[in-house]
């Protein structure tokens, strides 16, 4: 007997543990926002509790009252790696806002051959991305388009680009060693950055910038 009595009165802390744990919800469940912009989030609770925000921004102390929520807001988002924690007294029950804080690039540009490429030779084409954020989220790739801009053939998609673990901006230069054929004359080769950012329930992909891009001329 005092076996079974043991083992409910676990399952039963168990149970109280969990409970704690979920009653505080934030919204937005997830945020996205530009360096530099403001932002705020609403954390609520299941029953009144003394609340309070922890944050190298923004942060606030605990309610004098038990209070159902609380608002945290900053005028100006300047910490990359920034982790506003919800809380009630003593830590009992936390929660932290997914926030993902993003810059576009200072520049992008791209290089390649300067004269008429000859058709079946290897050419290299280098494209340079200037301080973007977060370097996590950072995925490229080159597309030929035809004359008039219009996007005809995917020529590489690089998922293998090295995975960033900083929020921080990054800088980096990425190649393309590519082969013409006699059908891209007067073709274009672009580049084409994207920020892959978490936005509400689902992935989105945000343009960095107008993608930058180099003619091609064949001589055969």
């Amino acid at each position: 007997m005092e076996i079974v009595i043991g083992l409910l009165l676990s399952s039963l802390s168990l149970y109280c543990d969990f409970t704690d744990a979920e009653c505080l919800v934030i919204s937005p469940a997830r945020l996205v926002v530009k360096y530099g912009d403001p932002a705020s989030a609403k954390c609520t609770s299941d029953q009144p509790k003394q609340l309070g925000w922890e944050a190298t921004h923004g942060g606030t102390g605990l309610t004098d009252k038990k209070v159902k929520f609380l608002n945290w807001s900053v005028d100006s988002v300047t910490d990359w790696n920034i982790k506003p924690t919800c809380h009630t007294e003593a830590g009992q029950c936390q929660k932290q806002l997914d926030i993902t804080v993003y810059k576009l690039p200072d520049s992008v540009s791209m290089t390649g051959p300067s004269g008429p490429m000859v058709e079946g030779k290897e050419y290299e084409f280098k494209c340079l991305i200037q301080k973007v954020a977060p370097g996590n989220s950072l995925n490229v790739s080159f597309y030929k388009a035809s004359a008039i801009g219009r996007k005809t053939k995917t020529l590489l998609y690089a998922p293998d680009v090295p995975r960033q673990t900083t929020k921080e901006p990054i800088s980096g230069e990425y190649p393309l060693l590519w082969s013409p054929s006699r059908g891209d004359d007067g073709a274009q080769e672009n580049w084409d950055p994207n920020l892959l950012l978490k936005w509400n329930q689902s992935p989105s992909t945000s343009p960095c910038t107008v993608s930058p891009s180099v003619s091609l001329l064949l001589d055969w």
